[in-house]
């Protein structure tokens, strides 16, 4: 295989878990023997320089017109000059799309899609009538021409096919940096702290958090609930304002963390909560267990290893199902917690390391542009 190529829908540090997963997946083929890998796509007006760090060679895109749609007529040329074997399209819905789509008319370059979560009936009913209009004029034909769709687990799979799509599906997980903890101690204050951080964004369940939490706050006055992260559509203002409806004495607001604010962050935390809507794959969930957090989630999210690996709870998203599990987790000593969040961890580093990950893609690029082996990792 000559080159292969991922084709981002942004490179933008705030991208939630494409801002994590792309980066290391382009630096992981990298260390996996790819012959060349570039990185395409669209820069953020606000930061540019952050996408220099999205791969081993990256080519930057500055979108014209309405940002969410994403249109850069440089990124057809790129293509077209990089000449790659295969194509990796990262998320739905944009301009990168239709270009692929153009480009793939014009030169025949397979190319598989990961859509991290886009295809999920929770993101499907979201702009439906928007959807339905990209849908026609490119979305369609664009998914249905892949070589091959990448699921992050069974559950996105079966999306896939839910949504009607029957091309090969290969079921490779994002990755999880491994942090080395060993001069990083545990940041712990006089409470026993239970975090939440992710978009601050309607899909993320907070509402059912901060109803649980008010149920159980009282009764637990060494515990504090810090909510962390960026502020999307303005739900931010609206989760405060219920906090104070809710007469809740107990949250912390924080905003977007990176770097080791980020890992102070977990290492502070006792316990780790995203009650979700919708998660193709969850990677703050990973990042938790990697800081040796123990987790509690939601059932919309492929997490049901929480359990049989014993670090977490994976519950029905439900006010009451919430409320038992943080009664039962905050009822738990120091030390209890601190085991499940070292199990977790334990299982993190064995399956979910970015060179693993890296090395089967390697493996669908190879199968889908240059016809090898069958990769073991495709859903039947």
């Amino acid at each position: 295989m000559n080159s292969s190529l991922i084709l981002s829908s942004t490179l933008s540090p705030a991208a939630g878990g494409l801002s994590a997963s792309v980066p290391n997946l382009a630096h992981g083929l990298d260390r996996a023997g790819a012959d060349a890998v570039h990185v395409v796509g669209l820069e953020d007006p606000d930061d540019p320089e952050a996408a220099q760090a999205w791969g081993p060679q990256v080519h930057a895109h500055r979108p014209v017109g309405p940002r969410a749609f994403g249109y850069a007529p440089g990124i057809e040329r790129t293509l077209a000059h990089l000449a790659p074997s295969v194509i990796d399209v990262q998320g739905l819905w944009t301009y990168p799309s239709l270009a692929n789509l153009r480009h793939h008319r014009r030169h025949g370059t397979p190319y598989v899609v990961t859509p991290h979560g886009m295809l999920d009936p929770w993101a499907r009913a979201r702009s439906r009538w928007k959807k339905r209009a990209v849908r026609l004029w490119f979305e369609d034909a664009h998914l249905a021409q892949a070589a091959c769709l990448r699921a992050t687990a069974e559950m996105e799979a079966e999306h896939f096919r839910s949504f009607g799509l029957t091309n090969p599906i290969a079921i490779v997980p994002n990755g999880v940096d491994i942090p080395d903890l060993s001069g990083v101690a545990r940041s712990r204050g006089s409470r026993r702290r239970a975090l939440f951080l992710s978009r601050i964004h309607p899909k993320k369940g907070l509402p059912y958090l901060l109803d649980a939490w008010a149920a159980i706050e009282a009764q637990h006055p060494d515990w504090e609930l810090v909510i962390a992260g960026p502020d999307e559509v303005g739900h931010t203002a609206e989760m405060q304002a219920r906090a104070d409806r809710l007469g809740l004495k107990r949250v912390l607001w924080r905003p977007a963390v990176h770097g080791a604010d980020k890992t102070a962050l977990y290492r502070s935390a006792d316990l780790f909560v995203l009650p979700t809507h919708a998660e193709n794959f969850g990677l703050v969930i990973a990042e938790a267990l990697a800081h040796e957090v123990p987790v509690i989630t939601t059932r919309n999210a492929p997490w049901a290893g929480l359990e049989t690996h014993g670090c977490g709870w994976w519950i029905p998203l439900d006010e009451t199902q919430l409320r038992e599990a943080l009664t039962e987790a905050t009822a738990l000593p120091r030390a209890a917690l601190d085991d499940m969040g070292t199990r977790g961890r334990a299982w993190m580093a064995r399956d979910f390391g970015w060179d693993g990950v890296a090395e089967r893609m390697l493996e669908v690029y190879r199968w889908v542009g240059d016809g090898g082996a069958r990769p073991d990792c495709l859903y039947d």
